[in-house]
């Protein structure tokens, strides 16, 4: 569901990018007519000057409303600045991506929205004044791009307040309730799991087999917007069936588009590290060991990103890729083989 929402966001950002782009268009458009009109006037007055005769009725009005129509082309020129300031927020909006987007949604829309109104007082005020100047099509196409913009602002807002609720709700904290091990499980996915995005990285020393279960039953693999899980864990609790269950995990992650790497910690790092959490370029959420992570009493907070990511990174560049020690245990089981047979 979370990868429908960041679908719709990110059209709502395109279609605000469009609708910006033809605002500050019709802008440069009605200061260029404007200023035909006013070329036109002062050329009749100028020429009425040097031939010293009235101007023609034809240019009469235009050579009368020569002040009107200069403060006009200011008006146009602002607008056209109106539109220039809204492509530019709705352009960032769209390139920005799931990191801190919705704080710039709050920051940007409601502004976006109040230039959008801005906008309209300065086209009201042009086409009221010099209406004949106007082209229909133009000033519909406009209209239509100014809903747009009022509809998808209002949008973003609506969906980036809800979001921030949901983001306030798990920072009190996910309580786990051992009996109802089921429930808890949807529980977390639909409130931790599903906000995840990106590289996700996992230090859990108990991660076994059984965590393995639990964490395909918790990731949202359809419409995820998660593209790689990263999990240290330590060699204690790698049962038997450890290696072909993450194979076929591994594998069945890989045609829904998340590369799956599982490391193995050095035993310094493995009796020192007791804190287990997941993280993601958003978030941080110390959770009990995922094997029983739904049975576990237990209060699921957050925790600094900078801090989880750091201390991932440094077991990182001390483990060993799973796949490099399966290969080195099952050579050296091997060599310990032939020694005692010898």
């Amino acid at each position: 569901m979370d990868g429908i929402r960041r679908y719709n966001d990110k059209t709502a950002a395109i279609l605000l990018v469009t609708a910006s782009l033809i605002l500050m268009a019709n802008g440069i458009l009605n200061m260029y007519r404007f200023s035909v009109e006013y070329g036109i006037g002062a050329g009749a007055i100028l020429q009425s000057r040097i031939d010293n005769v009235s101007v023609a009725p034809v240019l009469a009005t235009v050579s009368g409303e020569i002040t009107t129509i200069y403060q006009t082309i200011l008006e146009a020129a602002l607008a056209a600045g109106i539109g220039f300031a809204m492509f530019v927020m709705s352009f960032m909006l769209l390139v920005k991506g799931p990191n801190g987007y919705e704080s710039y949604v709050r920051r940007y829309a409601p502004l976006h929205f109040m230039l959008t109104i801005v906008y309209i007082f300065v086209l009201m005020i042009m086409s009221f004044a010099f209406s004949s100047v106007f082209d229909d099509v133009a000033l519909y196409i406009s209209y239509i791009s100014i809903f747009v913009c009022l509809s998808l602002d209002i949008y973003l807002e609506y969906d980036a307040r809800k979001s921030a609720d949901a983001r306030r709700a798990t920072m009190k904290g996910i309580r786990i309730d051992p009996s109802t091990p089921y429930y808890n499980l949807m529980k977390l996915r639909d409130e931790l799991f599903v906000n995840l995005s990106g590289d996700v990285g996992i230090v859990d020393k108990h991660f076994n087999s059984a965590a393995m279960s639990n964490l395909y039953r918790l990731m949202p693999t359809e419409g995820s917007a998660i593209s790689a899980v990263r999990i240290i864990t330590s060699e204690e609790m790698l049962d038997s069936k450890f290696s072909g269950n993450y194979n076929d995990l591994k594998n069945e992650l890989r045609t829904s588009g998340i590369d799956m790497e599982v490391r193995i910690m050095n035993r310094q790092d493995s009796s020192v590290q007791h804190e287990r959490f997941i993280f993601d370029g958003n978030a941080a959420y110390k959770i009990p060991p995922l094997n029983i992570i739904n049975k576990k009493s237990e209060h699921i907070v957050k925790m600094s990103v900078h801090d989880a990511k750091r201390r991932f990174d440094q077991l990182y560049q001390s483990s060993e890729r799973f796949d490099n020690y399966s290969r080195n245990r099952g050579r050296q089981e091997t060599e310990d083989t032939g020694t005692t047979s010898a």
